[in-house]
């Protein structure tokens, strides 16, 4: 039932503003992100625009302190909710699940849109949705500092990209227990530094 709520509560506050949404959006993620890669090269500009994203969650998911569940098993929601409020309509799918690597206890969230509107109409030789990736994993970084005490370190990267040619846009979102390194993700899931390099943050 709590899921069914926040989800929603989002899709109310959405639906007046939503076409003028995605239009805003799909321009400005445009303009972002091809200027910064003309800039400063792809590997520096898509870092930007991660890193852009990364502050966004955090804040925005500041302005939720007061309502955030501990439960992690919410995550699927909360990613729904967010999505919703910010691209204009639900994921077409999403997964989460819980598994070890070498003895480490891994949560894993993926969730895909056969309809992005970060890069609708969009051709690019490089994933281009590397903003909403930045906000998952700022504002999933934050739930952990707010509800949990920091108990995971998060990592969240497009893992594919309509703009390059593929069915759907993807973005994979790994918690795992705090003091794990970074290069046992990097190692594990070599996949999600193919476009941005960026590591854990901490709020």
């Amino acid at each position: 039932m709590k899921n069914w709520l926040i989800i929603q509560a989002s899709k109310l506050k959405k639906m007046a503003g939503e076409k003028v949404l995605v239009l805003t959006l799909t321009k400005l993620n445009q303009l972002l992100v091809e200027s910064l890669v003309e800039r400063v090269g792809p590997k520096e500009g898509l870092k930007i625009a991660f890193e852009g994203g990364l502050s966004l969650g955090h804040e925005f998911m500041l302005e939720l302190e007061s309502h955030l569940e501990t439960d992690i098993a919410r995550v699927p929601a909360y990613g729904e909710a967010a999505w919703i409020l910010f691209s204009g309509h639900s994921p077409t799918k999403q997964e989460f699940r819980k598994f070890d690597v070498d003895g480490i206890e891994i949560h894993e969230y993926k969730f895909t849109d056969k309809d992005c509107p970060w890069c609708r109409n969009i051709s690019f030789p490089h994933k281009f949705c590397q903003f909403p990736a930045g906000a998952f994993q700022g504002a999933a970084q934050t739930w952990s500092a707010l509800t949990r005490n920091g108990e995971f370190n998060l990592v969240c990267r497009e893992t594919k990209c309509i703009a390059v040619g593929d069915e759907y846009c993807e973005w994979t979102m790994i918690f795992i227990p705090k003091g794990t390194s970074l290069s046992f993700i990097q190692e594990h899931f070599p996949e999600l530094f193919e476009d941005v390099d960026s590591g854990f943050v901490e709020y």
